[in-house]
């Protein structure tokens, strides 16, 4: 494709993206969007959204959440056939080629931004490298973990990096183990996700909890996330067991979430007796996620691997302890400003529960922590990168 004068038309190409029904798939990369627009106003953005499907295929009847119709996004089912295994990003390629159709006809890419490695990006890159934009993959996070221990995915995705300009990690930790299985160290980039300063920041607990109407006395522990094995939930209930029967005021645990092993979760908090001290308060926005924070002590992640989960980062943002599993890049996030104080090495129970009365009897200080947020991981100098690399500047 020519090169051209004036606003960059940025597509992008992702089964990573949010609709009505879903509004909370993807929410990373959408508000990453929205961030480089908020610094480039100039920038047209197409977004084609698939989602992976074994039954349908073309169009799919989804919408847009009202705040992103100005991304202009396109629903498109995409084959996805379990069997496959390793040739998937052949159909992904297909379905995206055939949903290009539907852009407007003025609308030629200067750059494609492509959130997920295989199938998305692998499949992009077998129709959009021959357009000669800068394509951009991200990588974030089960994507390397998992794929690279499988043959035909590894083989794809170092395809892959062959013919795109850039791949960025969401941590640091991400790009080394893409590095070890053979891609182009020069083509990775560690760019951390932003976090939303204005949204997650510290406030009155005692305000917080009023609003939602929390318990003023005792402790409040907060989980945000998928109720996925990934996550690791047995182990943070099993640890919550042992904080409620060794601490010496009340204690409360919130989940914030949704998925396949809620109803296995509150069958163990029943066997750990701790129904009554468990909240299941389901899915929210980031409004209602970060006063839950603000009424919180301290916020857990028990996860199995990681890249650099947003959670940590809304946490820090809000003035509140992540005591952490130190897996995947959440130590490079976390370590520069709490050491390693709440990052648990291993996966015991008891060892997790120490951590977490550690958190609740002396909480670091809350305006250094989002301080340090400020600095390092606002959205707007995360999205400043990413269009650095959409324009080939780095």
């Amino acid at each position: 494709m020519s090169e051209k004068i004036g606003p960059m038309n940025l597509l992008v190409a992702t089964n990573l993206f949010p609709d009505t029904k879903e509004p909370w798939r993807g929410l990373d990369n959408v508000t990453l969007v929205h961030a480089m627009r908020q610094q480039d106003p100039g920038l047209n953005v197409r977004v084609l959204a698939f989602r992976p499907s074994v039954k349908h295929w073309g169009a799919a009847a989804l919408y847009s959440r009202p705040e992103d119709a100005g991304l202009h996004p396109q629903y498109f089912w995409a084959p996805y056939v379990p069997r496959l295994g390793g040739m998937n990003h052949r159909l992904f390629s297909f379905a995206f080629a055939r949903a290009l159709k539907a852009l407007p006809r003025d609308f030629t890419p200067d750059a494609v931004l492509v959130p997920w490695l295989f199938p998305d990006a692998c499949g992009v890159v077998l129709k959009a490298s021959e357009w000669r934009v800068p394509i951009v993959a991200v990588a974030q996070g089960s994507d390397v973990h998992s794929y690279l221990n499988m043959p035909m995915r590894r083989r794809a995705i170092l395809a892959m990096t062959r013919g795109i300009s850039a791949i960025v990690t969401r941590s640091n930790d991400l790009e080394k183990r893409l590095a070890r299985n053979g891609a182009d160290e020069r083509k990775v980039h560690t760019v951390y996700n932003g976090v939303d300063i204005h949204t997650f920041k510290p406030a009155s607990r005692a305000v917080a909890r009023d609003e939602l109407k929390v318990p003023q006395e005792g402790k409040l522990l907060l989980f945000v996330g998928n109720f996925l094995p990934v996550k690791g939930l047995d182990l943070l209930l099993a640890a919550f067991a042992r904080v409620v029967s060794s601490s010496p005021q009340p204690v409360r645990l919130a989940l914030i979430g949704g998925g396949p092993l809620e109803e296995a979760l509150r069958a163990q908090a029943g066997e750990l007796n701790i129904t009554d001290k468990v909240q299941f308060l389901g899915r929210h926005g980031a409004s209602r996620v970060a006063r839950w924070m603000q009424a919180a002590d301290a916020v857990c992640l028990t996860s199995h691997n990681e890249g650099v989960p947003n959670v940590v980062l809304e946490a820090l943002s809000s003035g509140r302890a992540p005591v952490c599993m130190d897996v995947g890049g959440i130590a490079e996030v976390v370590e520069p400003v709490l050491g390693k104080r709440f990052l648990v090495p291993q996966r015991d129970a008891g060892a997790y529960a120490s951590a977490l009365l550690d958190a609740l009897a002396n909480p670091p200080d809350e305006e250094a922590l989002h301080q340090a947020a400020v600095k390092s991981f606002a959205w707007e100098k995360c999205a400043q990168q990413y269009l650095s690399l959409l324009r080939g500047e780095a």
